[in-house]
């Protein structure tokens, strides 16, 4: 570029013709590599294993999900019958969790069930392994519609049916369970 234009100037257009470059195709611009923490997830198991809690009839149940080791390989760890709280003791405080959970709901006087997502992420998580695994949310999410609600979970004491209906709601505000 031209000596007599400002550095900043300079910056700009090399940016403009960047993008020029690339809206055209062009593709001798080299692309930042974007860095992804991809995750294989254990579908089949899964998905068998939400069939059987979750079939119509059932008014309550969950199932567990983490990870494999150090790995980015989330398997099914639980799964059973009863009430969250049941669940509430395989929750590791130095581990990221999902779970779905199924609690009995009235609407209009009649009996209906929620299917709420929980992300759990323990105390003692690192703030980098939060960072990673945080990113897979969505992806075991996804696997896991249809959902009512989306919730986050960092305290094992509170997690409990009734929090989690209070937590579960429209206008419940914060959907953390803390």
């Amino acid at each position: 570029r031209d000596l007599h234009y400002p550095l900043r100037r300079q910056r700009q257009m090399c940016i403009r013709d960047r993008y020029q470059r690339r809206v055209r195709g062009s593709c001798w611009l080299r692309s930042r590599t974007n860095i992804t923490m991809s995750v294989t997830i254990d579908s089949s198991a899964i998905k068998q294993a939400k069939s059987s809690i979750f079939k119509e009839g059932n008014r309550s149940g969950w199932i567990l999900l983490g990870y494999e080791g150090k790995s980015n390989h989330i398997k099914l760890v639980a799964s059973g019958n009863g009430k969250p709280e049941e669940m509430a003791h395989l929750l590791k405080d130095d581990e990221v969790q999902y779970a779905m959970v199924r609690i009995p709901d009235q609407k209009d006087e009649h009996p209906t069930v929620k299917d709420i997502y929980i992300a759990w992420t323990g105390p003692k998580v690192k703030i980098i392994e939060r960072g990673k695994k945080k990113t897979h949310t969505g992806d075991v999410e996804a696997l896991l519609q249809p959902v009512h609600a989306s919730l986050t979970a960092t305290n094992s004491k509170n997690f409990n049916e009734h929090v989690i209906r209070d937590k579960s709601g429209p206008l419940s505000g914060s959907h953390v369970i803390d």
